[in-house]
């Protein structure tokens, strides 16, 4: 003759804290095995013992029955997640991978302030161009900042200038308008980085 067995899938001596028993012991046996005929939302009433903490005693424990409603629904999600060994975030190191991301983001940002701290970054619509200037007594290279647009402060007009002049080539003006334009475009690099890291971060989201 068959074994029988919970309607629910419950392990009745854990639910009854009663080692050994067996379904057709259980007090729940007849109510269980109606539950094919339930809906999955249809409730009906259970017994559970369980262990509660004596208030007047910390250390001693005791065996409460206590009456408990359920559906087809519930009985299945909380069966599957006493008996089928249910994983959690810190399982799949999630809960690690978002404090590493939050960690890596603090860093990050302290190192992008501490990058454009006091110095000079240039704006997207200008270039440095080298060009060499004939005279009696030789040729000489220069350097300038150029832009299409007037967008520089004048050194002596009134109005705003396209070109700022930095001089010959290991002038520090020449130096740091070239590293400008270097530290710029590594913004530019780090932004687009990070969009693609927020749209990863837009796909995992979706994904829950």
């Amino acid at each position: 003759m068959p074994r029988k067995k919970c309607g629910f899938g419950f392990s009745c001596a854990a639910m009854m804290l009663q080692p050994g028993l067996e379904a057709k012991d259980c007090p729940n046996y007849e109510t269980c095995g109606s539950a094919s005929e339930l809906t999955p939302e249809e409730e009906v009433e259970l017994i559970r013992v369980r262990e509660v903490q004596r208030q007047e005693a910390q250390q001693q424990w005791e065996r409460i029955q206590e009456r408990i409603r359920v559906s087809r629904h519930w009985a299945a999600v909380t069966m599957l997640t006493e008996r089928g060994c249910s994983q959690s975030l810190e399982d799949f190191g999630v809960i690690d991978s978002m404090e590493s991301i939050a960690v890596r983001l603090q860093e990050l940002r302290s190192r992008a302030e501490q990058f454009t701290q006091g110095c000079y970054i240039a704006p997207d619509s200008c270039e440095a161009h080298r060009y060499n200037v004939k005279r009696p007594s030789g040729t000489y290279w220069y350097n300038k900042l150029t832009s299409r647009e007037a967008i520089f402060e004048p050194e002596e007009k009134e109005e705003k200038v396209k070109v700022i002049h930095l001089s010959h080539d290991d002038d520090p003006r020449n130096t740091e308008g070239r590293l400008g334009i270097e530290r710029r475009n590594r913004l530019h690099q780090l932004q687009t980085q990070l969009q693609i890291a927020e749209g990863a971060l837009e796909q995992a989201i979706a994904l829950l």
